[in-house]
């Protein structure tokens, strides 16, 4: 990690050195060590308005706000942690223009590009939060005459050599669904090696006396309770997580990997949806982890499958919304995508912005 000598040393070089301001689910390198910025300073905003406006379920909230305060505190002076009412006056008390990676909701790009037009933000870069940046998918669904999510695998696992043979699928047949829908069986439990648990510090004591003041004052209104914190919340947790999956659940996971079990509520799961939706872990990397296991022997082709098309499909349910934004003719849309379609075509023209926390939900893996 660059220390602030080191930023101020760079400065001196000519390079753009502009302070990087990141998103809750912006928080892995792949985000901010890539080289273009990894001398950057940071600048992270717990936004009041981002937590008010819905009743979320307490331990998203926990699950953001610890990923924050740990990302701040593991990198020491290059981040700056502002508490502000909203993101734009965060941005205002900061007091210099920052750059910015595109967000992942449509809501959160349109108001950053708001903010651009404002002088607040003076850049914006592609997201490395997804393995298929916007442009080429729109240079793969220029001149298509139909938008399945197969099609789309199929062109994902070929881009990106994985589990493929030239161009043909390994096993000779791109999915093994029907390897991989089992019920569940007749038992309380499946029988697996459990998944990685975090330990939680201090950090997590403050989230929770945070979250009781703001709800005691009305400031939130989140559901649910708020047990044991399940999940990784900085990119070394996440990545014991992925090992610990990789390594010891990925060999069980196909058979039951849409099941559940009233008993056993983890059962073979990657249990990665969390470090994913944080950004903390690179999807494609992921993928490549996952492909090596079952190269290596060590986890069975239809599960290894399975659990790659979790990801490499990750919110392609998006797919008729990123067409409308590309120009392109949109496919019928899912009910989940219908909405935000109608907002990219301009249905919903000039409604408020309201400020959402970068924290999304997204197909569990």
């Amino acid at each position: 990690m660059p220390t602030a000598a080191d930023m101020a040393r760079a400065r001196g070089t000519g390079r753009d050195r502009t302070p990087l301001w990141l998103f809750a689910d912006q928080l892995g390198p792949h985000f901010h060590h890539a080289p273009e910025h990894r001398e950057r300073e940071i600048v992270v905003i717990r936004s009041d308005a981002a937590f008010a406006g819905k009743a979320y379920h307490r331990q998203k909230l926990h699950l953001v706000l610890a990923a924050l305060y740990r990302f701040a505190d593991e990198h020491g002076d290059r981040v700056h942690l502002i508490h502000a009412p909203t993101y734009r006056e965060g941005l205002r008390r900061f007091g210099r223009t920052v750059v910015v990676h595109e967000p992942n909701s449509h809501a959160a790009d349109r108001f950053v590009r708001r903010l651009h037009e404002e002088g607040l933000v003076e850049r914006i870069f592609p997201t490395p939060g997804f393995a298929l940046p916007k442009a080429e998918f729109a240079a793969w669904a220029r001149g298509r005459k139909r938008f399945l999510m197969e099609d789309f695998y199929h062109a994902q696992r070929r881009r990106f050599e994985v589990l493929v043979e030239g161009a043909d699928p390994v096993g000779g047949q791109w999915n093994f669904d029907h390897e991989n829908r089992h019920p569940p069986p007749h038992t309380e439990r499946l029988g697996v090696p459990a998944p990685w648990q975090p330990r939680e510090n201090d950090v997590d004591d403050q989230v929770r006396d945070e979250l009781d003041r703001a709800a005691a004052a009305g400031a939130i209104h989140p559901v649910g309770v708020d047990g044991p914190r399940r999940f990784a919340v900085t990119h070394d947790e996440a990545r014991r997580a992925l090992r610990r999956f990789l390594d010891a659940r990925l060999p069980t996971f196909g058979p039951q990997q849409d099941a559940m079990l009233s008993q056993d509520w983890a059962m073979s799961h990657a249990l990665l949806s969390v470090p994913l939706n944080l950004g903390l872990l690179d999807p494609l990397g992921v993928v490549r982890q996952a492909e090596r296991r079952w190269r290596e022997g060590r986890a069975p082709l239809a599960g290894t499958e399975g659990f790659i098309r979790q990801v490499l499909r990750w919110r392609v349910d998006l797919a008729p919304v990123l067409a409308l934004r590309a120009g392109l003719p949109a496919p019928k849309p899912s009910a989940g995508a219908h909405a935000a379609a109608a907002v990219v075509a301009g249905t919903r023209r000039g409604r408020a912005h309201r400020e959402l926390p970068a924290h999304r939900a997204r197909r569990r893996p």
